[in-house]
């Protein structure tokens, strides 16, 4: 088998698997910053595993038109292949994209909007609060970003509950949470029939809701959150929002009730796993190169 083809059945076995390892990490309770690092990482050696087959056929083909040599049938397939599935891939996640971004756009107008024509509508500390009964919170990524509550929220919940409740969601904002969903979405449109992709969207909404908890738990403590949590019913928020409540609420409950009071990440270590995941990426891709090179010559 050929370099080329090595590459890109290696690209898609890593694809096919990589849902499982996730899966096992986060039942072991892996903090939630960590996965979506190592998420990131095998989303980011995937679709350079499948790259590269296309790349190194192009690269090929133009070293034997210099040296008037043929080029191996074989490997033109796997390279026609992985163009295409690159170029399927960019097109739908591109659309996906933008679309992601008109929402976004349309839900902030629309609650700026909201609160001209409700006239008990006010920022207070970065919260836009609604005059509305039913206990909600939720964040609106934009510029300026907004967190919008409502005053039944107020009404329900004790200030340490509540104040868990507008950290939690000031993190969404501040840890950029809305894009790595928006990424994930568009991963999951350009590659649908790979597991990791179409894995991404659920896993990525639930990370980042577990990664928000941990922020707001190490400034409040993990009791108000999870009085919080308990006392909430789950609300739809329009799709580009992310809201307090979530499907995953009894598994941010047991990693709220496994945190300690100012539980905090390793530096190191988590450091210490990125910089492993990073070297793993430059490595390989670095072996892609100097096989392709080598098949060249």
């Amino acid at each position: 088998m050929s370099a080329i083809w090595v590459w890109l059945v290696t690209g898609l076995a890593l694809g096919g698997v990589s849902p499982a390892l996730l899966r096992v990490l986060v039942r072991r309770g892996i903090h939630p910053h960590i996965l979506l690092l190592a998420w990131l990482t095998l989303l980011s050696a995937t679709v350079v595993q499948i790259a590269l087959p296309g790349l190194g056929d192009v690269m090929h083909r133009c070293w034997l038109v210099l040296h008037n040599g043929q080029p191996d049938r074989l490997d033109g397939i796997g390279g026609a292949l992985s163009a295409a599935m690159l170029l399927t891939a960019f097109v739908r996640a591109g659309w996906a994209l933008r679309r992601s971004a008109a929402a976004r756009r349309a839900l902030r107008d629309r609650h700026l909007g909201l609160a001209r024509i409700l006239g008990g509508a006010r920022r207070d500390q970065g919260v836009l609060w609604l005059p509305v009964a039913e206990p909600v919170a939720y964040s609106v990524p934009g510029h300026p970003p907004l967190v919008v509550a409502s005053t039944g929220l107020r009404a329900v919940l004790d200030a340490d509950a509540l104040a868990g409740v507008l950290a939690h969601e000031r993190a969404h904002l501040a840890r950029r949470h809305h894009m790595l969903v928006a990424a994930a979405d568009a991963a999951a449109a350009g590659f649908w029939w790979l597991p990791l992709m179409r894995a991404s969207p659920a896993l990525v909404r639930t990370l980042v809701e577990l990664d928000a908890d941990a922020h707001a738990a190490r400034l409040h403590g993990a009791g108000g959150l999870r009085r919080a949590l308990q006392t909430l019913r789950p609300a739809p928020v329009a799709a580009p929002a992310l809201g307090i409540t979530s499907e995953c609420t009894e598994l941010r409950l047991a990693r709220l009730a496994a945190q300690a009071p100012g539980d905090t990440v390793s530096a190191m270590a988590a450091l210490g796993v990125v910089a492993s995941l990073l070297s793993a990426v430059s490595i390989t891709v670095l072996l892609a190169v100097t096989v392709l090179a080598s098949c060249a010559t």
